[in-house]
């Protein structure tokens, strides 16, 4: 809004006028007006008083010196006790009318006591000295013309009755000279009037201008405040759903965790074919609790930060062979079509990364295909590839596209059926896609089915295999572990398990009652769960028993916290890192992995064995 359009906007609610001016303004433009008079005014005082000297000087001759006299003490006094009002005017304190009205008296009592001239020159003075009067009183209402300004009623006011005064005496004083000296000072006061009048529009525009701007900074500075706290209280929600996340992950692990290791010893043991159908449906309960689990974990690593990129030349098929093994069987189950074309290509991405995604698209396909069947291919074009994972299903519309890429946002289960899973699957992708900065691909068709290709770079060198030499539960005959859980369930089924294999295990509830075990063994490896009792961390259990020892043992960390804070806190310890619920074959594979390393050598913080456990999910129990 322009100041002029302010300004109309502010005269449209005021009283109506009276004499081409209005009666009162609205209370902060008059506030304003007051406080610029108040202002202007004592300097307005020390001025009069000095051309009040002057005229003594110049009318000491043509009129009687003493009666000028008078009026000059007169005029001090009048000055003195309009100087006493001011100093009682506090125009952002008192209220704006009642302040109005105190300066225009004050203008009122200076305009008269100017005014009042006129008289002393017609009685007491010569035909002459009415011009003289004329002359001075026009020059101090023109100086007065800028302390008036702010408040054009009061100037109007201080106006009238100064050159009113003179007005009367010329036109009772007469004579052929007197005439046109009344019409001249009929026409100053009417210039000076609309002068007074142009000032005062543009004092009140200069104000409303000033108005509109506090407001807009006030509301500005509101807004800001409003945005700061609703971004507080965002973070503050956040913050609140991580450590619920962590909380709830970590409670719901432990126990499922402990299920998982006896239902691997239990199904070691023998068991008549009713017996073997219920420990297979407690698996499939098992494994689906665990996925769900194993989902919130994923996007509890994205968030904490913990997930590192580490690219690496890889042949493509041998990750498609690993996911027709892992969904192959399911795909089976539900009475659909498996299929994986052969493929040479090979890629430059983080493999662990890639497995994860694809693992995420080919899920979601199978849970959304009623019949017919998934494809999963490669394609190669110039430099790039695309995993592409095909299906059968219902399809997506196509304004649906970007929204089931958010958290928790699902198509086709209003009811929230958690066994379709969370709605986080292809929101971990997107997440991971841009961790590798490169991007997933949609196509849908409703009614046929869709696509979900990921973009990656393609290698076109040569490949070294590095791959770790396999050995299974034979090779780990002897092994001294120990064991540390403040989870007697869980400390029951550990040993239970490692034992089966061959092990020689000890298990512990703290890192005092640990150390109580190494008089009676060197352990060639540690398992340690990462929360224990009194605060104690696995960390801090690794610290103490390294340090008691004088070795660097090779250790497992176990956890079900997804906090952010300690999946980087349990990072930074060179131990594998493992997310509970851990299946037998995944803790198995960690162990193989650690004694097939030189012995007693540290494994550095960014080794690929430490980034490998930080961000591949733990699978359901076999």
């Amino acid at each position: 809004m322009t100041p002029s359009e302010t300004v109309a906007a502010l005269d449209a609610t005021l009283p109506p006028t009276r004499w081409g001016w209005r009666l009162w303004e609205r209370d902060e433009v008059l506030r304003e007006q007051v406080a610029l008079l108040r202002q202007n005014f004592p300097m307005t005082l020390l001025a009069s008083l000095a051309t009040a000297l002057g005229t003594l000087w110049v009318m000491a001759s043509v009129a009687d010196a003493q009666i000028v006299t008078v009026w000059l003490i007169t005029h001090t006094l009048v000055v003195s006790g309009v100087y006493a009002t001011l100093r009682s005017i506090a125009p952002f304190v008192d209220p704006a009318p009642q302040a109005a009205r105190k300066l225009i008296g004050c203008m009122a009592l200076m305009g008269l006591s100017w005014g009042s001239l006129g008289y002393v020159v017609l009685y007491w003075g010569t035909p002459e000295s009415v011009i003289y009067a004329v002359g001075i009183i026009s020059t101090v209402s023109s100086g007065a013309l800028g302390l008036g300004a702010p408040l054009y009623r009061a100037y109007l006011t201080y106006l009238t009755c100064a050159v009113g005064g003179v007005m009367v005496a010329v036109a009772l004083a007469g004579g052929p000279v007197m005439w046109p000296a009344l019409f001249l000072t009929t026409v100053y006061y009417a210039l000076t009037s609309l002068q007074a009048r142009t000032a005062d529009r543009a004092t009140r525009r200069s104000i409303a201008l000033k108005l509109e701007n506090e407001r807009l900074v006030s509301e500005l500075r509101a807004e800001s405040q409003r945005a700061l706290a609703a971004q507080e209280a965002a973070e503050r929600a956040d913050r609140d759903k991580s450590r619920f996340l962590a909380a709830a992950s970590h409670d719901l692990r432990q126990p499922l965790h402990a299920m998982g290791l006896f239902l691997e010893s239990l199904q070691r043991s023998p068991l008549n074919d009713h017996q073997r159908t219920v420990l297979q449906h407690a698996h499939a309960a098992s494994g689906a609790a665990a996925e769900m689990l194993t989902t919130l974990l994923d996007y509890s690593r994205l968030e904490a930060g913990v997930v590192k990129v580490r690219p690496d030349a890889f042949a493509v098929q041998p990750l498609l062979t690993a996911l027709e093994q892992e969904f192959g069987v399911q795909a089976d189950t539900a009475g659909l079509v498996y299929r994986t074309r052969e493929t040479s290509a090979a890629a430059h991405a983080d493999r662990s990364l890639v497995g994860l995604v694809m693992h995420n698209f080919i899920s979601n396909a199978l849970r959304y295909t009623a019949r017919g069947g998934v494809l999963i291919a490669c394609r190669t074009r110039g430099k790039r590839l695309a995993l592409e994972v095909w299906d059968t299903g219902a399809g997506i519309p196509e304004h649906q596209w970007e929204e089931i890429f958010k958290e928790f946002h699902q198509l086709g289960n209003p009811e929230r059926d958690r066994r379709k899973g969370l709605g986080l699957g292809l929101a971990i992708v997107q997440r991971l896609a841009r961790e590798m900065k490169t991007s997933v691909e949609l196509r849908s068709y409703p009614g046929r089915g869709s696509v979900f290709r990921l973009w990656l770079d393609r290698w076109q060198g040569a490949l070294v295999d590095d791959a770790i030499p396999a050995l299974d539960a034979r090779g780990l005959v002897g092994l001294r572990v120990l064991a540390i859980d403040d989870d007697e369930a869980v400390r029951l089924g550990m040993q239970a398990l490692l034992q089966s294999w061959g092990c020689h295990c000890i298990t512990a509830e703290s890192s005092t009652e640990a150390l109580e075990c190494l008089d009676d063994i060197t352990p060639d490896l540690i398992i340690t769960d990462f929360r224990l009792r009194h605060e104690e961390t696995g960390k801090q259990v690794l610290q103490a028993l390294r340090a008691y020892l004088g070795v660097h043992v090779p250790a497992i960390i176990m956890t079900g916290d997804t906090s952010p804070q300690r999946l980087r806190d349990a990072q930074s310890t060179s131990a594998l890192l493992l997310h509970k619920p851990v299946s037998t074959g995944q803790l198995r594979d960690a162990i193989v992995q650690l004694i097939t390393q030189p012995p007693l050598v540290e494994i550095e913080e960014s080794d690929p064995l430490t980034e490998d456990a930080a961000t591949t999910s733990a699978a359901p129990a076999p």
